[in-house]
């Protein structure tokens, strides 16, 4: 049986280290290093991936790239769509990073919420308790009844919920 693999990460700053240590020697943050299991990963090589918005990629130069302006939907909170550019491109990939507890989850509740009324939407959470996250939805008298929920860590696993409801 083949061991399985571990890294360590720090909850803080996000540094890789070989082994558990007290503090992190990144940021100087005491007992933020977390043991994460890895799984391995099947990747085929003859597997039909698709590219931004399910659109197959091909290499271009920058000049020949088509600037036909992105459709856009809104995600219900004004400033963040002023900072996306005017709001949500379908298809696209945003990374929210802040320090802890500045509002990232709270602010990515309050945007599936309001887009579960518009939207099939699929809520991930690998760090809360669904219960948690509930909890926050009612303190923010969020209409959360339509927004699908699922706690989860394992990309295989998220990736076979996402298969199943087509969010």
């Amino acid at each position: 049986m083949a061991k399985q693999k571990t890294a360590f990460v720090c909850n803080d700053c996000g540094a890789d280290l070989s082994k558990w240590q007290g503090q992190c020697p990144e940021c100087g943050q005491w007992n933020t290093i977390q043991e994460i299991k890895l799984g391995k990963a099947s990747v085929s090589r003859s597997s039909s991936a698709s590219g931004y918005a399910g659109v197959s990629s091909e290499v271009l130069s920058l000049g020949a790239i088509d600037l036909e302006e992105q459709p856009r939907f809104s995600s219900g909170v004004s400033e963040f769509d002023r900072v996306l550019g005017g709001g949500l491109v379908p298809g696209s990939a945003i990374l929210v990073g802040g320090h802890p507890g500045a509002g990232k989850s709270t602010l990515l509740l309050q945007t599936m919420c309001h887009l579960s009324h518009l939207l099939d939407a699929l809520y991930v959470t690998g760090e809360e308790s669904l219960q948690q996250v509930a909890l926050r939805a009612r303190r923010l008298g969020l209409k959360a009844e339509s927004l699908k929920m699922f706690s989860e860590t394992r990309l295989e696993s998220i990736e076979l919920i996402i298969e199943q409801l087509k969010p």
